[in-house]
C-alpha cells in the first residue's frame, strides 16, 4: 500500500510542477517517492509501477482533455457521446504511459546491480530519457507534460536548451531527483543537504538570468488574436466573419498582422468574395491566416500569407492531431475515426516563406510547437518562427499556458523569435533567451517587435544527440553489472 501511495505522490508532484499548477521548482524532487516505490522490485513489478506513475500523471495533468473529449467536440460535430470520449482520454492516458514500461524494466533489471556509483544516475537518468523520446515519435507520439516544462520561467537554467534541447533537460532533473533519493534513503538527516542543493540551483538560475542581455526587436508585428468562442466560429459564415475582422482589425498598424489558425474553420476562402474582401480590408500590408485549403481530392490546414493585396504563399500542416486532423494506423484505430474534425488533413511540407521586409520566416501550426524536431529543421534556414493556434477547445487556462511555453523552449533551443497567436488562448512574443510579452488579458491585437537571427546554435546542429548518449551510457552500465543468476531474482 505505501509503494502505490508513493507512485500517487510521486504523479501529483510532478503534475503540481507543471505550466499552470503550482511551482515549477517542485520537480526537483518529484520523482523521489517514486523511486523509493521502486526499490528492491524485479523488471516486471518496476515496469508496471513506472507505467502507473506516467498513466496517473497523465491523467491529471492533461484532465482538460476530458471536457473538450465529452462535450466540446461532441456538441461541434455530433459524432459520438460522453462515454466514447472519456474511453479516447483514458486511451490517450495508457499510449503516454506506454514507454514508461521500458524506463521501469531497465530500472528493475539494472540500477541496483551497476558496479560503478558514479554510473548510477547516469543509467536512470538515461533510462528515464530514452522513454520520454520514444513518448515523442510517431504518428501518436506527444512531448506535452517533459519535467522540463516545469521549469519554463527558470529562464537562467533553460539557457541549456540551445546546446541540450528539452531531452538534455529532463536528464539533468532525473540526476538532481536520484541523487536526492539516494541521500535521503542513506539518511534521513541528508534532508538539509538536498534543500541545501535546491537553493544553489535557485540561486545559480537566478545569477544567470541577471547576464542575459536584453534584446530589443526591430520589426513590428501585429499580432490579431480573434477571440471568437469555438461554438460561435463554426456557426458564423464566412461573410460574418470576415465583417467581424473588419470591425475589429481594420484600424490595426499596417504592420504584418498575424490571425490565428483556422480563422474561417470549414471553408477554403480563395478565390471567392470573402478572400476578396479581406484584401481589400489589408491591401497595404502583409497578413497570415489560418484556413483549410483544399487542393484536387487533398485538404490541408493551412497558414495563407497574403502581400498587399496579393496571394504570396502557404504553409501546410505537417504534424497532424491524430484522430481529429488525421486517422493514424487505420488497421488498428479505423473504428476511432468517429473523432473526425472537419476534414482528415494531409501532411503538408516544412517550408521557409520570404517575407517582404522580414526575411524567411517559419510557420507552425497548432501543436507543432511540441516538437523540437520540426523548429530545428525550420531554424535551419529561417530567422524566426510563426505559430498560429486555435486554443478555443479549452475553458481552463491550464491548457493554454502548456501550450504557449512551448514557444519558449523552441525560442532558446533555436535563438529564433517565436511569435505565437492564438484564437482564445495566450498569443505573445519570445525573444531568442525565452524573456517573454504576452498580450494582456482581453486584448485582441496588439503590435510587437522582434528580430531575425540565423546563427546556428549546438541543438540546431545536432538535434536530439542526447538519445545516442543515454543509449551508450544504458550500454555500458550493462557491460559493468555485478553478477546475478536471473533477471528475476
Amino acid at each position: 500500500m505505501g509503494e502505490i501511495l508513493n507512485i500517487l505522490i510521486a504523479s501529483l508532484l510532478t503534475t503540481l510542477s507543471m505550466p499552470g499548477y503550482l511551482y515549477g521548482g517542485l520537480v526537483f524532487f518529484a520523482l523521489i517517492p517514486l523511486f523509493f516505490s521502486l526499490e528492491r522490485k524485479g523488471p516486471i513489478l518496476t515496469a508496471l509501477s513506472s507505467f502507473l506513475y506516467f498513466f496517473i500523471f497523465s491523467f491529471v495533468n492533461f484532465h482538460y482533455l476530458i471536457n473538450t473529449l465529452t462535450t466540446g467536440l461532441p456538441e461541434l460535430f455530433g459524432r459520438f457521446g460522453p462515454t466514447a470520449g472519456f474511453f479516447v482520454y483514458l486511451l490517450f492516458c495508457v499510449l503516454e504511459a506506454l514507454p514508461f514500461l521500458l524506463f521501469g524494466f531497465l530500472y528493475g533489471l539494472w540500477a541496483e546491480r551497476i558496479k560503478y556509483r558514479f554510473l548510477q544516475p547516469l543509467f536512470v537518468a538515461s533510462a528515464y530519457t530514452l522513454s520520454e523520446y520514444l513518448r515523442g515519435i510517431g504518428d501518436l507520439g506527444f512531448t506535452g507534460g517533459r519535467l522540463s516544462d516545469a521549469l519554463y520561467n527558470f529562464t537562467g537554467i533553460l539557457q541549456l536548451l540551445s546546446i541540450t534541447g528539452t531531452l538534455g533537460l529532463v536528464f539533468v532533473i532525473v540526476v538532481i531527483n536520484y541523487e536526492s533519493y539516494r541521500l535521503l534513503k542513506k539518511s534521513k538527516a541528508n534532508l538539509l543537504v538536498m534543500l541545501s542543493i535546491f537553493v544553489i540551483i535557485i540561486s545559480g538560475d537566478g545569477i544567470i538570468e541577471r547576464f542575459i542581455p536584453k534584446i530589443i526587436g526591430d520589426k513590428p508585428v501585429v499580432l490579431a488574436q480573434t477571440n471568437v468562442p469555438q461554438k460561435v466560429k463554426y456557426s458564423y459564415s464566412s461573410s460574418e466573419i470576415v465583417d467581424y475582422i473588419k470591425k475589429q482589425f481594420s484600424d490595426t498598424p499596417e504592420y504584418m498582422t498575424i490571425f490565428p489558425e483556422a480563422v474561417f474553420p470549414g471553408t477554403d476562402i480563395r478565390n471567392s468574395d470573402v478572400e476578396k474582401e479581406l484584401l481589400e480590408i489589408f491591401s497595404k500590408r502583409i497578413i497570415v491566416v489560418g484556413f483549410p485549403t483544399l487542393d484536387e481530392d487533398k485538404a490541408f490546414n493551412s497558414a495563407v500569407i497574403y502581400s498587399n493585396g496579393s496571394f504570396l504563399d502557404k504553409y501546410d500542416k505537417v504534424k497532424l492531431f491524430p484522430f481529429v486532423e488525421m486517422l493514424p494506423y487505420g488497421s488498428i484505430f479505423g473504428s476511432l475515426s468517429f473523432l473526425k474534425g472537419m476534414y482528415y488533413f494531409s501532411p503538408g511540407t516544412l517550408k521557409d516563406i520570404d517575407i517582404p521586409g522580414y526575411g524567411k520566416i517559419g510557420f507552425e501550426i497548432c501543436f507543432e510547437s511540441f516538437f523540437p524536431n520540426l523548429s530545428r529543421k525550420l531554424a535551419r534556414d529561417v530567422g524566426a518562427i510563426v505559430v498560429i493556434t486555435n486554443d478555443g477547445w479549452y475553458n481552463s487556462r491550464i491548457p493554454l499556458q502548456q501550450h504557449f511555453v512551448q514557444s519558449i523552449f523552441r525560442a532558446i533551443e533555436t535563438r529564433r523569435y517565436v511569435i505565437q497567436v492564438s484564437n482564445t488562448g495566450i498569443s505573445g512574443v519570445v525573444d531568442i533567451f525565452g524573456k517573454y510579452t504576452q498580450l494582456p488579458y482581453g486584448t485582441i491585437s496588439r503590435t510587437m517587435y522582434i528580430s531575425i537571427n540565423t546563427q546556428e546554435t549546438f541543438y540546431i546542429k545536432f538535434g536530439e544527440y542526447i538519445v545516442l548518449v543515454s543509449l551508450f551510457i544504458i550500454i555500458l552500465s550493462g557491460l559493468t553489472l555485478k553478477k546475478k543468476n536471473t533477471i528475476f531474482d
